[in-house]
């Protein structure tokens, strides 16, 4: 699927593309260019070097998009970025190291103990094993848990659910999708024919809605 972008990235060099993420208000389309056109072949042999399965490769390039953006939307990390090497270089020392941190996370689920249900799970009903041996009882439930989400319709309650067993809260997903949306050209209007805007009250809603459709797929 082609990416649609607003602006011709492909005309600037990589330190006007910077610029333009670095300004304010910042440029995520930019970023999400760089990152998800441009430096795909780089990043795809760095992830080749570490598995011949494709299947987590937009996941990892979405955890280095969000690892350089910041948890606060400051981009430091690209700030920091001195241009004393080309950007392709530097981003290949940056990427193949968060690839080979998420890469075994994305895989077996990084050992994390978490809930669908809710951001800060002390004691969620519905979990993923944290590691170690397993009881049949657990496997079983984790196989079946995972099953109905292959069979929720909406993509993105799926991509809501499956971030959120990533053990992600609700704005990082929500930022996620939103790059999802920018990647596609993806627009979606609500009943007011508003466009939506994938937030943190949305991704709850959507995880919300998700649940529902879980609890009656698994009940079947």
């Amino acid at each position: 699927m082609d990416f649609h972008y607003k602006l011709d990235y492909s005309k600037l060099s990589d330190k006007q593309v910077v610029a333009k993420i670095l300004a304010e208000p910042h440029d995520e389309e930019a970023a999400v260019y760089l990152l998800h056109d441009r430096y795909t072949p780089l990043l795809h042999k760095l992830y080749r070097r570490l598995t011949t399965d494709d299947t987590w490769f937009d996941d990892c390039v979405d955890e280095l998009f969000m690892h350089i953006k910041g948890k606060d939307g400051s981009w430091r990390i690209l700030a920091n970025f001195e241009w004393r090497s080309t950007f392709g270089y530097w981003l290949r020392k940056l990427a193949y190291s968060k690839f080979c941190e998420v890469l075994p996370k994305l895989i077996e689920n990084g050992g994390r103990n978490v809930s669908i249900d809710n951001d800060d799970p002390k004691q969620p009903p519905v979990q993923l094993p944290d590691g170690g041996k397993e009881t049949y009882e657990r496997r079983m439930n984790k196989v079946m848990l995972m099953e109905a989400i292959g069979k929720l319709k909406d993509e993105d309650q799926r991509f809501a659910i499956l971030k959120r067993l990533e053990g992600y809260k609700s704005k990082e997903i929500a930022d996620m999708l939103k790059i999802k949306w920018q990647k596609y050209g993806i627009v979606k209007y609500n009943n007011d024919n508003e466009v939506v805007v994938p937030d943190e009250g949305y991704l709850n809603v959507l995880v919300q809605r998700a649940k529902k459709e879980l609890k009656i797929i698994m009940s079947n």
